[in-house]
């Protein structure tokens, strides 16, 4: 079940993202094309405060073309760990920082055709402070119970998919 990879053709190079176009050879001796998307290692924070409530961010997303409400998280820089990520894009994105950065569970979102590997914590133990996100980012802190979050997933309102894993799999530890 192995391809091994006869060449690779890159078609763009972006800060976020490259593409490219591999030619693989699959097991059963049969050429196929692979269009893959390199993209950097990135984190995802469920913030969790004392009472509860959960700390989320809503933000324009241009892929989606509409606003999203979603756990806040970010790419990794060069050489950082995820931890430190972890609490650097808490505190870009909301102000909060954390004493408690428990990591949960890691993986590919979308293996097919993408190298982004995410690390998922949750945040507990929670200090306000005042947000600072990258400049070309502009995002807004909604504070939500866990209940309404919930509610907000079936509903159909919260559709970010790493927000969804990242609040099932803790309620499933709870």
């Amino acid at each position: 079940m192995r391809e091994t990879t006869l060449s690779s053709h890159y078609i763009h190079r972006g800060r976020i993202v490259t593409l490219r176009e591999d030619t693989v050879l699959l097991s059963s001796g049969m050429e196929a094309k692979r269009e893959i998307i390199e993209h950097h290692r990135a984190v995802v924070v469920l913030p969790v405060l004392d009472n509860g409530d959960v700390v989320l961010v809503r933000q324009f997303r241009t892929a989606a073309n509409r606003v999203l409400l979603e756990v806040p998280a970010g790419l990794m820089e060069l050489n950082e760990s995820a931890v430190v990520a972890a609490h650097r894009e808490l505190g870009e994105e909301t102000g909060f920082v954390s004493s408690d950065m428990t990591p949960l569970f890691e993986g590919f979102p979308t293996p097919g055709f993408c190298t982004e590997y995410m690390y998922f914590f949750l945040a507990r133990e929670l200090k306000p402070g005042a947000p600072h996100p990258d400049p070309d980012e502009i995002v807004e802190t909604v504070t939500m119970s866990m209940t309404a979050v919930v509610a907000a997933i079936q509903s159909g309102d919260i559709v970010d998919l790493k927000t969804i894993a990242a609040v099932s799999w803790y309620r499933g530890l709870v």
